[in-house]
């Protein structure tokens, strides 16, 4: 793929992944600070610590992507860092192309998977609405889906700085947008999923109606080898 050596090139901090090109991306990174104050409440002294990254890289989509090839809560080296990776979000919409994004947090240097979930389903490169989770059954066509898996990141820290790590809850949660243009339309639950945001209605001014829900599946994890 060409590149323009003017313009900044983008970190793949998840690895290669069939089907999805790095488009953007950032080291998320972050510190705290201890403050001392003296009786007017004043900083009379100060010390910055806990330098830590959650790095996210945007992907275009380019090809046919296998999403069980990404795995919640598995470990990735960045540099001199260990990363963990717990959001998968994928944004689908009518005449548009779809994006894909991964994010993470920094976990300890010595950290391996202790609990993993892998997503699911199949993404292409179509400028269309796709429900990769099959997490709706209804019936009028979706105008915009957007699929996030996700897990809860469990990190301890000392003085800021990771010692251990874990994580828990597994889910994949799927926003769906449809113009019902009879007004008879309905959102449901595909197999496995349960509606978690009720379907609300909007009724514009000289415009179709549109109806929006939220369904969701939780996770079965599995225990890593070395847990």
């Amino acid at each position: 793929m060409a590149t323009n050596d003017a313009f900044s090139a983008p970190v793949n901090y998840w690895g290669t992944i069939a089907g999805l090109t790095p488009k953007s991306s950032s080291d998320g990174k972050s510190s705290s600070v201890a403050e001392a104050p003296n009786e007017y409440g004043d900083t009379i002294a100060h010390a910055v610590y806990g330098e830590v990254i959650a790095p996210t890289t945007e992907y275009a989509v380019t090809g046919n992507v296998t999403l069980s090839g990404i795995i919640l809560g598995a470990i990735f080296t960045v540099g001199t860092k260990k990363v963990m990776l717990t959001t998968v979000a994928i944004t689908t919409q009518a005449g548009q192309p779809p994006t894909v994004t991964i994010s993470g947090v920094e976990v300890e240097s010595g950290a391996t998977a202790k609990r993993t979930y892998p997503c699911s389903g199949t993404l292409t490169p179509r400028s269309k609405s796709q429900d990769v989770a099959s997490a709706f059954a209804a019936s009028e066509k979706f105008t915009s889906i957007n699929t996030t898996f996700s897990v809860d990141p469990h990190v301890q820290t000392v003085e800021g700085d990771p010692v251990a790590s874990d994580c828990s809850h597994g889910r994949v949660e799927v926003q769906g947008t449809m113009t019902d243009d009879d007004g008879t339309g309905a959102i449901t639950a595909g197999t496995g999923f349960t509606i978690t945001a009720a379907e609300a209605e909007s009724d514009p001014d000289a415009g179709y109606q549109t109806k929006t829900a939220t369904a969701t599946k939780f996770l079965t994890g599995t225990e890593g080898s070395s847990s």
